[in-house]
């Protein structure tokens, strides 16, 4: 509660319990109470669980390989993938069909929504097995991730906004693989695979979600890779 305080008031009445604040007339208390209001907000909207989803799917056709499986210094892709976004969220599942190596065989294992093609059907399968949390998706083909890309990410929730699908500098595109889903998305993202649209990109119009600009000394974690040559100097091992 917000007590504000009338003419002849000097304090609140005895029997009125669990005030936030007590505000006098004036030309600020406008202000004062938006300012706890938006405080408010805030906390609860952090108070949904934020989990990590995994993406492995894709046919690999011009990498030849499955991606998840490449490594970088004697590591998956999949298992660096599984542990940074592990380090932001309260646990972390993996979609998609395909082999994973032993390292994270104890991590919940979702099957693709059978109702939708490519990357929506990874992130429609997980938000309907927890429909109640947020979800911050990541594809395991970024070779480059980093724990501080995630939590920017991450801090872009806030009261009001549905999803975050970042953009980078001079792209035209959005970046939905590694992009932020609140609950309340989960239907829009529903209604657009029932017409067919199986790009998750698509809803950036709906004026709930947002489409930020990637620090750029964080945008290399957005680079994926399609084929070997892409990868530069990192060295790729079956």
């Amino acid at each position: 509660k917000v007590w504000l305080l009338s003419e002849d008031e000097s304090d609140t009445p005895p029997e009125i319990k669990n005030i936030e604040a007590v505000l006098p007339r004036g030309p600020g208390r406008l202000d004062a109470v938006m300012e706890i209001l938006e405080k408010f907000l805030a906390e609860q909207w952090q108070k949904t669980p934020l989990l990590g989803c995994v993406l492995i799917g894709g046919k690999s056709s011009r990498m030849g390989r499955p991606k998840h499986l490449l490594q970088i210094d004697g590591r998956t892709w999949l298992e660096r993938t599984v542990e940074l976004v592990g380090q932001v969220c309260e646990s972390v599942v993996i979609v998609g069909a395909g082999e994973i190596p032993e390292q994270v065989s104890s991590v919940t294992r979702l099957v693709d929504a059978p109702d939708a093609k490519g990357p929506m059907s990874g992130v429609l399968a997980a938000m309907r097995w927890a429909p109640h949390v947020s979800w911050l998706v990541a594809a395991c083909d970024m070779p480059d991730l980093s724990a501080d890309a995630l939590n920017w990410l991450a801090s872009t929730r806030k009261p009001g906004v549905w999803a975050t699908l970042p953009k980078l500098e001079g792209s035209c595109g959005l970046e939905p693989l590694l992009a932020c889903y609140d609950f309340r998305a989960r239907n829009i993202l529903q209604l657009q695979a029932e017409a067919g649209n199986f790009r998750p990109a698509s809803i950036a119009s709906h004026p709930k979600m947002i489409s930020p600009n990637v620090p750029p000394q964080l945008a290399g974690a957005w680079r994926n890779v399609n084929k070997a040559a892409d990868i530069e100097s990192k060295t790729i091992t079956e």
